[in-house]
């Protein structure tokens, strides 16, 4: 499947930003972080680097729209720019981005890898590229998606790749963490409580790494860069 995208995706010059936030929104809610790849890579349009690995403004700018739709559904209701400055929205979305870098390094310290065969099921069941009763993958409905959002095959495949990537890297955390250390039950604990409890302890423990792999890494964010772009998007 991956040859016979690679093959039929081809870019088209045609960006439509609702259908772009409408799709992330999905893909953000489902499947974690999104990052969607930009072909330009002049100096100035890189907002920040982690450990030298650039982010670029067009993808800051995309994840800020998908994040700020995700807001306006669960608030249900539009965000103001007051409201996103309170919230220090534009430092958020970066920090996001940061985030999921680091991770995706962790995650190929840790030697984990994602097949092909991976990326097609996770694209495969994203519920945008199915069709009909029961619904089944679209090539049609992932063409136009690819078309529309004017994106390769091979950056969306490694964008989805990246996602998974992450998802593992802490899934591996987590697992670890309940392995090496099972939170002591007094008898007769509800079975809740102690997964209530297990599931606070992996989240403590993957925040706490996170913090940790942060605080090691390099990280160099053009301020001149972010507080234009930021204006623009407020």
């Amino acid at each position: 499947m991956l040859e016979w995208i690679r093959k039929e995706a081809v870019e088209r010059p045609k960006v439509i930003g609702a259908l772009m936030v409408l799709i992330g929104g999905v893909f953000v809610l489902s499947m974690g972080w999104w990052g969607f790849s930009a072909s330009r890579s002049a100096k100035s349009d890189v907002i920040a680097k982690v450990n030298g690995v650039p982010i670029k403004v067009d993808d800051y700018s995309r994840d800020y729209l998908i994040m700020k739709d995700n807001y306006k559904r669960l608030l249900r209701g539009d965000l103001g720019a007051k409201i996103l400055k309170d919230l220090n929205f534009p430092g958020l979305v970066l920090r996001n981005m940061i985030y999921r870098q680091l991770w995706i390094d962790e995650g190929r310290n840790l030697g984990i890898q994602v097949s092909d065969q991976t990326v097609v099921q996770e694209i495969a069941r994203i519920p945008f590229f199915q069709e009909g009763t029961p619904p089944v993958f679209s090539k049609d409905a992932y063409v136009t998606f690819l078309k529309e959002t004017h994106q390769t095959a091979e950056s969306f495949e490694e964008s989805v790749r990246m996602d998974v990537l992450v998802q593992r890297a802490q899934l591996f955390v987590r697992a670890a963490q309940t392995i090496g250390n099972p939170p002591p039950q007094p008898q007769g604990t509800p079975t809740t409580d102690a997964n209530a409890e297990r599931v606070r302890l992996q989240n403590e423990t993957v925040e706490a790494l996170q913090n940790q792999l942060e605080t090691k890494a390099h990280i160099d964010i053009d301020q001149k860069v972010f507080r234009e772009i930021s204006r623009q998007l407020l």
